[in-house]
């Protein structure tokens, strides 16, 4: 077990290795910050972005359940398109008025079918208004959106340090193999 955990210290660069350079040691503190960083600035930005998308979202199923309102409606004219059928449906309003209105469905319909529809201030639809399913779908999205975001940020930014600490470990290599050539060079 002690040997297990030597090995994982050494690994990540928790030992007094004489062979380790600067550039290593420097390297490894700036990746040891951005890891902190990403574990202690993520968690709560990730929590308040969802919450609003989330408070967002259940604002918009309030508002969608005051105004829409499903009817049952009749195709009265199809359109094949591309995608689908444009739909031409009436339906009767709950005070005896008759409206008409036109929304695309994806499945075929005939004329005189009758299909649901969703209503509110002379607006026809097929889908019903913002479901909570959409809002949890949203909150989540906006959630590995933000994980995803500080994550590539942070790593992009590790990465041009390892590359410019790279570069400066090859000039170091190169110049430690020139004192060697110069200090043990055969010939005259």
């Amino acid at each position: 077990m002690k040997g297990r955990m030597d090995r994982w210290r050494r690994r990540f660069g928790f030992d007094t290795n004489n062979l380790r350079r600067d550039v290593d040691r420097f390297q490894w503190r700036i990746g040891l910050v951005l890891l902190v960083a990403f574990l202690t600035v993520t968690p709560p930005l990730t929590v308040i972005v969802a919450g609003r998308v989330y408070e967002a979202g259940e604002r918009a199923e309030r508002r969608a359940a005051e105004t829409w309102r499903r009817v049952d409606a009749t195709v009265v004219k199809v359109s094949p398109l591309r995608a689908g059928h444009r739909v031409t449906v009436t339906w009767t309003e709950p005070d005896g008025t008759r409206r008409e209105g036109a929304f695309t469905l994806r499945d075929p319909a005939a004329v005189g079918d009758p299909v649901p529809a969703w209503v509110a201030d002379g607006t026809v639809a097929a889908a019903p208004p913002h479901r909570h399913g959409l809002t949890v779908i949203d909150t989540a999205a906006a959630g590995i959106g933000v994980v995803l975001a500080m994550g590539l940020s942070l790593f992009g930014l590790y990465a041009l340090v390892r590359r410019r600490c790279d570069r400066s470990r090859d000039r170091l290599w190169d110049e430690a193999w020139a004192r060697f050539d110069n200090n043990h060079s055969i010939g005259p």
